[in-house]
């Protein structure tokens, strides 16, 4: 007998407890008919009854809703706080974001209507301070919105782009001095060395009386220094697979890559080995005689 009642009574704590669950699915309480809680699985799933009255004068639409929920109630406390048709003294006041020339009362049950929506009507310093805050508050939020996509976007704008060491190096000036005949300087551009040269008579004799026929990449010495003719200036990167060629080496006394044998004269020119083109001239404008400017001319 025992047993059995409690049997019984764990049976009855089980169905109570996952009524209780099914009850709470959707986390609220939503309204049946007339405006009730949910209580059982019918009224959260099943149709609420439909009324005929309603089918008749309104239409399909209105099938499923209470007559007796219709009336208007013409109390004096409804009459004293409809605004702006009744007294001063109350209004109406949507705080959900519904407009008043929209405002339905329908739209919540009597409790929450007289709790949260009908409130007293509040001096008209109470409202402006209130707009300056609703204002004040809604300026932070925008410009705190649009100071975290600003810096959500940086990353994306910076992706390629040049590093600040690289772009204060993108356009120099470098002092050369006095160069000996056959002395060679270094300056470091963009992160590649370029060799300032300066060339002998008996090389500037060479290189302006080398006829086109003989070079493997024909350019004359005037095309490559327009300006200061005596001093070449170049790429120090061998154009076969990028070694430094060294200056005053090779057949023609010029630049020679001790990794293929490639051979360079005194204005930059291949003229023997595995490098298919000439050194690289780079843009560069002779500020004065000692003075070079690498860069965009």
């Amino acid at each position: 007998m025992l047993r059995r009642t409690a049997i019984k009574s764990l049976h009855a704590t089980r169905v109570s407890m996952l009524s209780m669950v099914v009850k709470q699915l959707e986390g609220t309480t939503p309204l049946v008919a007339k405006d009730k809680p949910v209580n059982s699985w019918a009224d959260e799933f099943m149709k609420p009854p439909q009324s005929k009255e309603m089918l008749d004068k309104y239409g399909r639409y209105a099938k499923y809703s209470d007559p007796s929920l219709c009336k208007v109630d013409t109390s004096e406390e409804v009459v004293l706080n409809t605004y702006p048709e009744g007294a001063k003294e109350g209004r109406i006041e949507a705080t959900t974001g519904v407009p008043l020339k929209d405002f339905n009362s329908s739209m919540w049950d009597e409790d929450f209507f007289r709790k949260h929506i009908l409130k007293p009507k509040t001096p008209d310093a109470a409202v402006d301070r209130a707009r300056v805050a609703d204002y004040a508050l809604n300026s932070v939020m925008v410009g705190f919105a649009i100071l975290m996509i600003r810096y959500a976007l940086l990353p994306v704008w910076y992706i390629g782009m040049p590093t600040m060491t690289m772009v204060g190096q993108m356009n120099i000036e470098a002092e050369i001095g006095q160069l000996e005949p056959k002395k060679c300087k270094t300056v470091v551009w963009r992160g590649k060395p370029i060799y300032v040269y300066k060339r002998s008579d008996r090389q500037m004799h060479d290189v302006e009386g080398t006829t086109m026929n003989q070079l493997k990449h024909p350019e004359t010495d005037v095309a490559r220094f327009p300006n200061n003719r005596t001093l070449a200036v170049v790429i120090a990167i061998c154009t076969h697979l990028g070694c430094i060629p060294i200056p005053n080496e090779g057949l023609w006394g010029g630049f020679f890559c001790p990794c293929h044998g490639s051979h360079y004269d005194p204005s930059g020119r291949i003229r023997q080995g595995p490098a298919p083109l000439n050194l690289e001239v780079p843009p560069h404008k002779w500020l004065s005689e000692e003075t070079v400017y690498l860069g965009k001319v």
